[in-house]
């Protein structure tokens, strides 16, 4: 009697060491569970974030521009559709080829365009008309949508642009222009940019066919490289101030 007393006593303690690592392994599986839960919250939490300091989006698609058919390459520049700077009258006309990532396009719109400017856009004897020339890189073309895009909403917000990303121009060899930096550089720097708008005509490239357009002009016109300029039709590869002031002065 005895000794199955003493079995039995160490089956129920055996019984409730069972029970109790039972109990202990749902708990650590609980607990598990629980960090896997909060891991994923925080989780979606962050890309939340990424997205929100992005514009909305995390990245857009390069836009493609051998798919896109902008018809028969207009007369001239294409004057009335391009951005100016001046009187329209103005006598002299001065038509700027240029890329966002060109270097060389740095230097001219900082050290030769405000000579001209002061020389001769305020005063009245010319007018500068911008043509985009997005053929560097793939980020050449979202950096010159962006531009045709806010050009499209109002000019002033597109002369902004422009100086915006003059200034902040990235290393050539690189992608610096993408998608998430031109929307994080509008919406902060460009608070009077209705910027869901921007963002929604820029994410569908709504203006896609100009950019295309701006390239078959380009070789219509010969250009080979920028920043290449033609002062009423007479062209200029990387003009300095002093070449530019002496065709005026000549032909005034």
């Amino acid at each position: 009697m005895g000794e199955s007393s003493r079995k039995s006593g160490k089956s129920r303690e055996a019984t409730q060491r069972s029970k109790k690592a039972q109990t202990a392994g749902r708990k650590r599986m609980v607990n598990g569970s629980m960090w896997f839960v909060l891991l994923a919250v925080a989780l979606v939490a962050a890309l939340f974030i990424l997205k929100e300091q992005t514009g909305g989006e995390a990245e857009m698609a390069y836009p493609d521009l051998e798919q896109v058919e902008s018809g028969q390459a207009p007369e001239g520049f294409d004057e009335e559709n391009q951005p100016v700077l001046g009187n329209a009258s103005a006598p002299f006309q001065i038509v700027v080829f240029s890329d966002y990532k060109c270097p060389y396009c740095k230097l001219w719109m900082e050290e030769v365009l405000p000579e001209i400017k002061e020389a001769y856009i305020d005063q009245g004897k010319a007018r500068l008309v911008y043509v985009d020339m997005a053929f560097l890189a793939r980020d050449s073309v979202l950096a010159a949508l962006a531009g045709e895009t806010l050009y499209q909403m109002d000019p002033a917000y597109f002369w902004k642009y422009h100086g915006l990303m003059t200034e902040r121009q990235g290393d050539k060899g690189t992608e610096w222009a993408t998608y998430a930096f031109i929307t994080e550089l509008v919406e902060k720097e460009m608070p009077e940019v209705p910027f869901d708008r921007f963002k929604e005509d820029f994410k569908r490239e709504k203006y896609i066919k100009n950019i295309k357009r701006d390239l078959d002009i380009a070789d219509k016109h010969g250009v080979q490289g920028v920043p290449t300029v033609f002062i009423n039709g007479v062209k200029f590869e990387d003009p300095t101030f002093d070449e530019v002031r002496k065709y005026i002065e000549e032909n005034s």
